[in-house]
């Protein structure tokens, strides 16, 4: 069997094996309705692409560029999150020591993980692509279908981003320290970076998105439809909510981007440089092989490794004989432990657990952000300061419910008294406390100042967090799914003032008390489903 062959084979079965999951289809769901939400109807509550009071009308052409557009901003990070798990799948199951005792090579390895990826992200991407085109059909404003205006955006600007998304996965994977929720964090942090640098980066060539090409010549077509508007004028991506009033946008006619040999390159260079930064990583990938030095370990084994150590440490048990005997089919009791313990010490015992690894530095953060919230402006403690506390513990977090799924202890766990009502809730004030620890600066500073709405808020969103982190992790047994939805929750609510999502009250005091309504009855609804989660797999 040829090299090349292999790979196929290789990607294909990792395809089939993703598309099927679960959390293929859930982000599929997201992505088609995002879709729909991104062709708002004119006029409307909000607008996705204004070029100073003007829009396109929704023929192929805007329709396929602006779909494309917003779906490189949508799924280079939910796709991110959905792919990077390949490696460590083939880890956990042993699938990738059979595949290390095969004659392909590190690189091959990594490329079919790389087309795999791609090959699944580009299935969503033509998903989306077809209900783009369903989507002009329903909005009727020009119905017939251009099947190369509507589809080259994808091909010329979705897919090679999905490319390098691609590729950041499976670098992600491999590079020592970034395999496991800090690597998640880390990469939050990046495409935020990198979305807001590539988007005001003036030149083609190192443009991420494509924008450039499509911006500037619908910007041009706007300028010769209304001459009061001037090419690099006024223009707004994203869901921008009207605070009073609607969008009532005029349209123009945009026949499409003329893409040109130089910036066809620049696409295809993206390509490349997916390909090649996943083969610059190969000498890192150590084959499955923990003996392998300065070789990138799954994640936990580090921790896993000191806790072998601690125990190896401890003095060893008396001998059998010097135990009570147990009664048969019994187990023997332990001298020296109570019968039960009081919900106060297992909440501390769940803090150790939750804090267990935590640095001085980060310590040291979560005191500085609670400091500084006493003594600058109110404005800045409400924007900047209060969301930040609330989103540096999120790594604390993101265990809670999936901690006994991933580490095994379940049958342990499980088997104490009212594992319900005593071990579920003592997980949620663990991590309550988290985040009024976060929080504490800024809940005093408005407690002072007389911000009730947004003192209420800002409290709604310390119950909140440790809700939606336990519920998720319940049910999805997984942290995953906790720091993907929390991270797009937080930059879409708080650090992009939409009033809806702002569970913290950045938007207060024009967004009023309906927020901090909505937000009480989620982490309401959150606790239900966790003890719902908590019974099911109970019942297993």
């Amino acid at each position: 069997m040829n090299k090349l062959h292999l790979l196929g084979r290789l990607m294909a079965a990792d395809f089939l094996e993703r598309v099927r999951r679960h959390s293929f289809l859930i982000t599929l769901g997201f992505a088609v309705f995002a879709a729909v939400m991104f062709l708002p109807p004119n006029p409307s509550k909000y607008a996705t692409l204004n070029l100073g009071g003007h829009r396109g009308i929704y023929n192929s052409a805007w329709v396929g560029a602006l779909v494309a557009l917003l779906t490189v901003i949508f799924l280079s990070l939910a796709g991110f999150y959905l792919v990077k798990n390949a490696i460590e799948r083939d880890r956990r199951t042993g699938v990738g020591q059979i595949l290390a005792a095969t004659p392909m090579r590190g690189p091959a390895y990594l490329l079919g993980k790389l087309a795999s990826n791609f090959a699944v992200l580009a299935a969503m991407v033509g998903v989306l692509a077809v209900a783009a085109g369903v989507m002009q059909v329903v909005r009727g404003e020009d119905p017939r279908i251009d099947p190369w205006a509507l589809l080259s955006p994808f091909v010329c600007v979705t897919l090679p981003c999905m490319a390098v998304v691609a590729a950041l996965a499976v670098c992600f994977e491999v590079a020592p320290g970034l395999q496991g929720s800090l690597g998640n964090l880390v990469y939050f942090i990046l495409w935020n970076v990198g979305l807001s640098t590539t988007v005001m980066q003036p030149g083609a060539a190192l443009d991420f998105m494509g924008g450039h090409v499509i911006f500037t010549q619908m910007q041009a077509a706007c300028a010769q439809a209304f001459p009061t508007y001037a090419v690099g004028g006024p223009m707004t991506m994203g869901f921008n909510i009207k605070a009073k009033g609607v969008w009532d946008l005029q349209t123009f006619v945009w026949s499409g981007a003329v893409w040109t040999p130089p910036a066809l390159a620049a696409r295809a260079a993206w390509v490349a440089f997916a390909i090649g930064l996943t083969l610059a990583v190969a000498p890192l990938f150590d084959r499955f092989d923990p003996r392998t030095p300065g070789a990138a370990k799954a994640p936990g084994a580090a921790r896993a490794a000191r806790r072998a150590r601690r125990l190896a440490a401890m003095p060893d048990p008396p001998p059998a004989s010097a135990q009570a005997p147990a009664a048969p089919g019994a187990l023997p009791r332990l001298e020296g432990t109570r019968g039960r313990m009081r919900l106060g010490g297992l909440v501390l015992a769940e803090l150790r657990v939750m804090l267990n690894g935590t640095s001085r530095w980060w310590m040291l953060v979560a005191l500085g952000l609670a400091i500084a919230s006493l003594f600058v402006p109110l404005f800045v403690v409400r924007q900047f300061l209060a969301p930040f506390a609330l989103v540096w513990p999120v790594l604390r977090w993101s265990p809670m419910g999936a901690r006994e799924r991933e580490h095994r202890t379940e049958a342990l766990l499980f088997s104490t008294p009212r594992p319900i009502a005593r071990l579920l809730v003592a997980q949620w004030l663990a991590g309550a406390a988290v985040a009024l620890a976060a929080a504490s600066g800024a809940i005093v500073r408005l407690a002072v100042t007389g911000e009730w709405t947004g003192l209420a808020a800002l409290v709604v969103g310390v119950g909140f967090v440790p809700s939606l982190a336990l519920a998720l992790g319940t049910w999805a047994g997984t942290a995953k799914l906790f720091e993907v939805l929390f991270l797009m929750l937080w930059y879409a609510g708080p650090m992009n003032r939409i009033p809806p999502l702002d569970f913290v009250g950045a938007t207060q005091p024009q967004a009023g008390s309906g927020p901090v309504v909505t937000f009480l009855l989620l982490t309401v609804s959150l606790l239900a489903l966790a003890v719902a989660g908590r019974r099911r797999r109970l019942a297993r």
